[in-house]
C-alpha cells in the first residue's frame, strides 16, 4: 500500500491482556462497525483497543486508546459510537514515540468527558509499557505499509562560512538546542504527569472499588446484625412468652395440688363410704354399658342376617333369570338358529373365522354354539394348544416386549422377537429380553 510522503495512515490494534492480538486498517475496523465483518474471538466480551496515526516513516503521530462491546456473535454492539478522528483533532499532546509529541486521547486526558466511559489508561510500568509496545509492533510492519526515509539535508562547507556568520550560527545551535532541550524536558514532564494522573485513576477506580466492596461488606454486616437482632428479638419474645406459660401452669399444678389434697382428706374422712358408692356407681355404670353394647350387637346382628337374606334371596332370582335365559337360548337355536344353520350346511355355506396364529379356521354348523361362547378357546384347540397359552400368546403377539419385572414391580418393557405360532411360544422365555433369559436359566441352574 503506497503513500505519498506527507499522508498519515489510519490503523486500529486490539489488545489481549498487555500484548497486541491483532493489527488491522482503519477501513477493516468501519467493516467490523458496519457489522459486515464480525470478530468471534471477542464474542460476548468489551475488548481494549487503540486508534493510531502512522507516518510515512511508521512513526506513531495520534493515539487514542478506546474500548468497545462486541455482542455473543461477535459483533460490534450498535450503541457504540466513538468519533475517534474527531477525538485526535481535540487531543492534547503526549509522550514523543519518534515523531514528536503524538496527540494523545485515553481516560485521564479525554477531551470531551462524557466520552471519558469509553476509554482506558495505557500501561506505563516498565516492561509493560503499552506506548513502547505499540512502537515495536509498527516498527515490525505487520501491516504492509511503504516507508518512506526522509531526504538528508544539504550539509555547508564550514570552511565557506565566515567567522562572523559561524558566530551567529553557533549562537543559533546554542539557542535551538537549548530550546530543544527545554522542549524535551517539558514533553518529559507532561509525560510524567500523565503517569501520575493515569496512576491516580488507577489508584482512585482501585480505591472505589475497595470502597464498593467495603459498603457492600458492611450493608450485609449490617443485614445479618439486624437479622441477628430479630431472630434475638423472636427468642426474648418467645421466652417471655415460655416463661409465662411455666408460670400459669405452675399456678394451676399447685391449685390442683390444694384441690386433690382436700378431697384426699375428705375421701380419709369418709372412706368406705365412698369406697362403696363408687363402686355401687360403676357397677351400675357397668352394667349399664353392657346392656346398651349387647343391644346394639344384637340390632347389627340382626341386620346383618336381614342383609344375608336378601342376598341370597337375590342370588336365587339370578341364577333362576339366568337358567330361563339359557333354555329360551337353547330353545331358540334348536328351533330357528339351527334350523338355519342346517340349511346353510346344506347348501354348501361354510363358517370361515381368522384367528391368530391359527388363520383361515372353518367352524362346523354343529360346533358354531361352542364358537359363539368361546372363539379364543375353539382357537386355541385348533392351534394345539391350551387356552391359557394361547391368550398368553395374543398378548405377545400384540406387544412383544420383555413382561419381566424387578423387585419394584416395574416391567422391563424393552421390545423382543415375536412368536408366530402359539405352539412356539414358551411363557417366561419367549417373553423375556436376553438379560432375563439369562437371570432366568441362572435362577434354574441354582
Amino acid at each position: 500500500m503506497a503513500h505519498s510522503n506527507s499522508e498519515h495512515t489510519e490503523a486500529v490494534f486490539f489488545f489481549s491482556g498487555d500484548q497486541v492480538a491483532r493489527e488491522m486498517l482503519y477501513t477493516e475496523f468501519e467493516a467490523i462497525l458496519d457489522g459486515f465483518v464480525p470478530v468471534p474471538d471477542y464474542a460476548g466480551q468489551t475488548a481494549k483497543a487503540a486508534y493510531l496515526t502512522i507516518n510515512p516513516q511508521l512513526q506513531i503521530s495520534a493515539l487514542v486508546f478506546f474500548v468497545i462491546a462486541f455482542d455473543g456473535r461477535g459483533m460490534v454492539d450498535n450503541r457504540w459510537n466513538l468519533p475517534l478522528q474527531q477525538l485526535v483533532e481535540q487531543a492534547s499532546r503526549g509522550p514523543d514515540l519518534g515523531a514528536g509529541p503524538i496527540r494523545l486521547v485515553c481516560f485521564s486526558q479525554c477531551p470531551v468527558a462524557w466520552q471519558q466511559q469509553y476509554l482506558w489508561d495505557p500501561q506505563m510500568e516498565p516492561g509493560r509499557n503499552s506506548f513502547v509496545l505499540l512502537r515495536k509492533s509498527v516498527a515490525r510492519n505487520r501491516l504492509g505499509l511503504v516507508k518512506y526515509e526522509p531526504e538528508p539535508e544539504e550539509s555547508k562547507d564550514e570552511e565557506s562560512i565566515a567567522p562572523r556568520e559561524a558566530q551567529k550560527l553557533r549562537k543559533a545551535l546554542h539557542e535551538h538546542y537549548s530550546q530543544e532541550m527545554r522542549d524535551r524536558l517539558a514533553r518529559m514532564l507532561k509525560e510524567q504527569r500523565l503517569r501520575i494522573t493515569t496512576l491516580s485513576n488507577r489508584h482512585a477506580r482501585k480505591i472505589d472499588g475497595l470502597n464498593q466492596e467495603h459498603q457492600q461488606r458492611l450493608q450485609a454486616y449490617r443485614d445479618k446484625v439486624r437479622q441477628l437482632q430479630e431472630q434475638n428479638g423472636e427468642l426474648t419474645q418467645r421466652l417471655e412468652t415460655l416463661k409465662e406459660n411455666f408460670d400459669a401452669q405452675v399456678q394451676k399444678i399447685e391449685g390442683m395440688r390444694e384441690y386433690f389434697s382436700h378431697k384426699l382428706k375428705a375421701a380419709h374422712a369418709d372412706e368406705n363410704l365412698q369406697l362403696q358408692t363408687l363402686q355401687e356407681n360403676y357397677e351400675m355404670e357397668l352394667e349399664a354399658r353392657v346392656q346398651n353394647a349387647t343391644a346394639e350387637l344384637e340390632e347389627r346382628l340382626g341386620m346383618r342376617e336381614m342383609e344375608l337374606f336378601y342376598r341370597h334371596q337375590q342370588e336365587n332370582n339370578f341364577k333362576e333369570e339366568i337358567a330361563r335365559l339359557r333354555q329360551e337360548n337353547q330353545s331358540l337355536l334348536e328351533q330357528g338358529g339351527g334350523q338355519l344353520l342346517d340349511r346353510l350346511d346344506r347348501a354348501g355355506i361354510s363358517f370361515v373365522a381368522f384367528h391368530a396364529g391359527v388363520g383361515q379356521l372353518t367352524v362346523p354348523a354343529s360346533e358354531m354354539a361352542a364358537y359363539l361362547d368361546d372363539p379364543d378357546t375353539f382357537a386355541a384347540r385348533a392351534a394345539g394348544v391350551v387356552p391359557a397359552l394361547y391368550k398368553e400368546w395374543l398378548a405377545h403377539s400384540r406387544e412383544p416386549l420383555c413382561t419381566a419385572r424387578d423387585d419394584a414391580g416395574h416391567r422391563c418393557g424393552k421390545a423382543v422377537a415375536q412368536v408366530a405360532r402359539p405352539a412356539d411360544f414358551h411363557p417366561g422365555e419367549s417373553d423375556r429380553c436376553a438379560a432375563h433369559q439369562l437371570v432366568v436359566g441362572q435362577r434354574l441352574a441354582q
